[in-house]
This record gives structure tokens, sequence and C-alpha cells, in this order.
């Protein structure tokens, strides 16, 4: 039998910082590799992650302000979902078995239930978010097969990268709708104007096609921190339900108190039909995802002996997940983090408003809801000017993301504080663990101060220069 050359665990862990790029940049992406040269993330070797707090193997101590683009709601490695993980595997729990009941999945669908509004009762578990739309859209489609086979969604949404989940996807989703052909039967109204999506339905009723199944949005749009006007939801919730079309929000992003609530939708008050759910319900160390459906629609579509394995997956619900799970959630009970996240986004948000006052020429708006925060800046060309760059070759197609390239660079290697740019190249994303302090939002503001305060032109050069060579 062949013998293969492969590298131990140990060796994992003993690489030096040179050798690990060499390997990411041959056997991963190369191209994602410099990005991560340009920003310099790529000098450093992390060798430990606790709280808010991410540590290098020279000693760096980096305050982590990306909050893992809401993954992390609980930091990293919360000692009490480490603690359950530890347990699961020192009593050699069963991980994975179909025909046995898992405890584990039991209870987890149980307190999603009793934590999610209104009739939302049946859980589905898989692994990523993308998945997770992709089986409430299947859910939506089999409900009203074979009348109705249309999906709404919104200009600004986004819900993955597999096929359906791209092709109800907005403006992000734009480029990769351009290399795969999107699924038919897709229909995009803009975010937030409800007198569209009147129409839209309006329409296809008139014409004889009352051919709508689902709706599908995010009710607030999470990496770009947009959140809809007031009273929408409440109307399209009531326009979905006069007219049959079963509502999927999608509270990937959002869900489990990032918005100062427990998900995102409830600042309006509805319940949507189903619910999906990813990211930070593994409390930063299990990939688990799935959605939530009320009885009605789950009892007609998979509620049946012969329907009930329809829609199935070979790793949801693996009994390791849902013990994170549990922790992670009874953690955000028992620590009242959906209010920490509702009084420490307050006090974010007001000193990000006074950085706005005193830098009106980078920034061009502020936006927040909970720890979901944002700042819009200017782009290069025009704060500099149009021809700044023009005896540069191709720096073109980079200007929108100079500034906030050169920002979340210098605050990590100078100020010592992790940050992303979010879902637009002229955006500093801010979404911090629901664990954060006001101390910690101080030590940001002051770094960003100094930051907007120094020499941009210089930083954004040096990036500039990165780029090309």
């Amino acid at each position: 039998m062949k013998k293969y050359n492969l590298m131990q665990l140990s060796e994992a862990e003993l690489l030096s910082q040179k050798e690990l790029v060499r390997l990411y940049a041959k056997h991963i992406n190369p191209g994602i590799g410099i990005f991560l040269r340009v920003l310099g993330f790529d000098e450093y070797k992390i060798v430990k992650a606790e709280g808010m707090y991410i540590y290098t193997e020279c000693g760096k101590k980096i305050l982590d302000f990306s909050g893992g683009m809401s993954v992390l709601n609980h930091g990293h490695n919360h000692p009490r979902i480490l603690e359950a993980r530890r347990r699961f595997n020192q009593n050699k729990r069963l991980e994975i078995c179909k025909a046995f009941i898992s405890g584990y999945q039991s209870v987890l669908a149980k307190n999603l239930a009793e934590i999610f509004p209104g009739d939302l009762q049946y859980s589905f578990f898989c692994n990523s978010g993308a998945e997770a739309n992709e089986g409430a859209l299947k859910i939506a489609l089999l409900f009203h097969r074979p009348h109705r086979d249309k999906i709404i969604y919104t200009d600004i949404g986004y819900h993955g990268k597999t096929f359906a989940a791209m092709s109800v996807s907005g403006l992000i989703s734009r480029p990769y709708k351009e290399l795969f052909k999107s699924m038919d039967g897709c229909l995009e109204v803009p975010y937030g104007d409800i007198g569209a999506l009147r129409r839209l339905i309006r329409d296809r009723e008139s014409s004889g096609q009352n051919d709508i199944a689902c709706m599908i949005l995010e009710p607030i749009k999470g990496d770009l921190v947009i959140t809809p006007p007031k009273g929408y939801l409440q109307e399209l919730s009531t326009l979905c339900e006069k007219n049959g079309i079963i509502l999927i929000a999608d509270e990937i992003f959002t869900g489990f108190g990032k918005t100062g609530k427990m998900f995102g939708f409830e600042h309006e008050g509805i319940v949507p039909d189903i619910v999906t759910f990813s990211k930070s319900l593994g409390g930063g160390k299990a990939s688990i995802a799935g959605y939530i459906v009320k009885p009605r629609i789950f009892e007609k579509t998979y509620g049946s002996l012969k329907n009930c394995t329809i829609h199935t997956t070979t790793f949801g619900g693996m009994g390791e997940e849902c013990a994170s799970a549990i922790e992670a959630l009874n953690i955000i009970n028992d620590e009242d983090l959906v209010e920490n996240a509702r009084l420490q986004g307050e006090y974010l948000l007001a000193k990000m408003k006074t950085l706005k006052a005193k830098y009106p020429r980078y920034i061009r708006e502020v936006r927040g809801i909970g720890l979901l925060c944002i700042f819009e800046l200017y782009n290069t060309s025009e704060v500099f000017g149009k021809g700044f760059f023009k005896n540069i070759p191709h720096i073109d197609d980079f200007l929108l993301g100079l500034i906030p390239a050169a920002i979340v660079s210098e605050l990590f290697k100078k100020h010592n504080i992790l940050l992303y740019t979010g879902g637009r190249e002229d955006n500093l994303f801010i979404s911090p663990a629901l664990i954060i302090t006001p101390e910690e939002i101080d030590i940001f503001i002051e770094a960003l101060d100094k930051v907007l305060n120094g020499n941009m032109l210089r930083l954004i050069m040096e990036l500039a220069n990165n780029l090309i060579f």
C-alpha cells in the first residue's frame, strides 16, 4: 500500500509564519494571500485567542473589533463553550448516527422554539447559512407545489454563494451571476420599497399569474447595516400573509442578539413563516446553521412518513455542534448579552458620530443598530481628486477601497486592533462581540481618531505601493 508524505498535526502547530504563507499561497488561494499581505495581516503568527483578544507569537495583543463578521458574538473561546465541548468528548458521546435520536439535537431545537417568537417550532440543522437558505427556499416551494414557483428577493440582500442562494441575492452577487446562470423564477424588488412589492404582486395577479411562492430578505441588511423604513416589515408581513406568500427572514448575520434584540425582525414585532440562522449559533466553535419553520408549513411538506426524508444532510445536527449551540444560547441568556449589545451599541454609535463631525472629509455617514455599526467613507478620488493616481497603472480598480484598507492596515499594525471593511469597498465595518465593554470601545475610538488625524496620504501611498509591488 502506498504511503503518503503527510504532515503531522504537531507540524501544523509549529510551522513558521513564512512557511504558513507559502503553503497558503500554493494550496489555498494566492489572491487572498496577496490581499492579506497588502494589509499586513500575513506578518504575524496567531498562537491564541480569548475573549475580545487575539495573541501573536511575537507578543502582540490584538483587540478584535471584527467579531468574525458576526460569528463571534461570545468572543473567542468562551470558557463555558470550551467546557461543554470538553465534557462531550471526555464522555465519548455519540457524534453522528442516523439510527438514534440525539438528545443534543432535540434540546437545541426545543430551546430555539423557546427563543423564537410566535409559533415557529420545527428546526432543521445544517452547516452553513447558504445551505440553510437553500433548505428554506425548498420547503417554501414544496408547500406551494405545483401552482406557485416564483421567489421574490430584494436588490441588496445577500443569502450565500450556492446556486439558489446566489440567485436570490442582490447587488453584491451581480458579478457571480455574470459567471454562473441564476435559477429561473426569481423576481427582484428594491429593499424598503413597499410600493414596489405591492405593484409586483398586483401585476402578476392581474395577469392571471398568482404564482409567487415566497419572499426572502434580510430584515436588517447586516454587512451594510441598513435598516428599512419604519413600518416596512409590518406592511411586508401583512402583504405576504394576505396573498399566501411565505415570508423567509434571513437572520444569519443579525440573529442572536447582534442588533440589540434577539432577532432583527423583532424590531418591528413581526413573526416570519421561516427564519434562517447560522454564524454565532455555534458560539464561535461550531459550524452549525439551520432554519425554523411554522407547523402549518412543516406538516404539509416534511411532516408525513412519506416525505420526512426529502431534505436531509449528512453532517446536520452533529452532537458536538449541537452541544456547543445549546451552551451558546444559554450564555446569551445568562449573561444578558442582548441587552449589553443594545447598551454598548448606543455608546459606540454616539462615539462614532463624534468622529464623523470631526472628520467630515473622510466620513460620509455612520449607521448602527446594536453592535452592528458602519462608517461609510468617501472614496480616494473624492478626497484627493480623480487624477491623483493617473500615473499608476491599474490603480483605478482599487480607488473605492484604498482609504478604508489603509485605515484597517494602520489600526492593525500601529494600534493592535483588528477590523474589516464590510460589504462594500468604501466601508469600515464594526461588529465586536456582544461581551464588549465601554473601556474597549474607548480604546478603539481613540485609535481610530489618531489614524484619521494622521497623514492619510502617506498611508494610502504605502498601500498603493504594496498593491503594485
